[in-house]
């Protein structure tokens, strides 16, 4: 039997299949899907774990075997961070709102990580007071600075970094440059804004649209922005 290392996982990050939709697409448009959930950990979050915690380890704020990687998130980058950081010798909490489904925080929890749940939203409301998770995060990151490290999806540019180098190249290379519109959910921003401005560099004329759910919506991972807080 041929054994698979945690390299091996981790270079099936990105490189995801574009499929064609024939039943949206016609004779004048053709619709395509990238297939996120062939990332190991099931999302397009993974790119995002991977290349904040490689840039947290070449900014020298983490250590094998030392540090703890806290994170606030309502679902898939908690799986992402946990998997990986688990293959890179790192242990990892996660800070959850309790409405986030079970399956979820199972998942999370099976990964490894401990849990921590607050009483927010899926979608925090702006004016409804303070995020919890976030808030919680930092102050158990800046409790002890020399234990903890928070990425920070919501401010963190190797967010977007890792859909500037990898998805956005990944799409303009599948559609031999014909892409004209991109369509993507929003919730921290990474995805739409890293693939936009490497596709915008590449052909100023694709349009990039964000998709949003409407207002008291349970989504995990989305926000509609009439309501809730923007990312950094």
């Amino acid at each position: 039997m041929t054994s698979v290392t945690s390299s091996d996982i981790l270079n099936r990050v990105g490189n995801t299949p574009l499929v064609k939709l024939d039943s949206l697409s016609n004779q004048k448009v053709t619709y395509f899907a990238k297939l996120e959930g062939h990332n190991p950990f099931g999302s397009v979050k993974d790119r995002a774990a991977y290349w904040m915690i490689k840039d947290g380890e070449e900014k020298g704020k983490l250590t094998k075997g030392k540090s703890i990687i806290i994170e606030p998130t309502s679902g898939n980058t908690g799986i992402a961070l946990t998997g990986i950081a688990n293959l890179l010798g790192y242990k990892v909490e996660i800070v959850i709102p309790e409405k986030a489904s079970n399956e979820t925080k199972d998942i999370i929890r099976n990964l490894g990580a401990k849990v921590f749940e607050t009483s927010d939203d899926l979608c925090p409301k702006v004016g409804a007071g303070t995020d919890q998770s976030i808030a919680l995060a930092t102050s158990i990151a800046a409790s002890r600075p020399d234990l903890y490290y928070s990425p920070n999806q919501y401010a963190n540019e190797a967010n977007f970094m890792g859909h500037y180098v990898g998805t956005g190249p990944e799409i303009w290379k599948q559609t031999d440059g014909k892409v004209t519109h991109f369509f993507t959910g929003v919730g921290t921003g990474g995805t739409i804004t890293g693939i936009g401005a490497y596709l915008k560099e590449k052909n100023p004329d694709v349009k990039i649209i964000g998709c949003q759910p409407q207002q008291n919506h349970l989504i995990q991972g989305w926000r509609n922005f009439e309501e809730s807080a923007k990312p950094d």
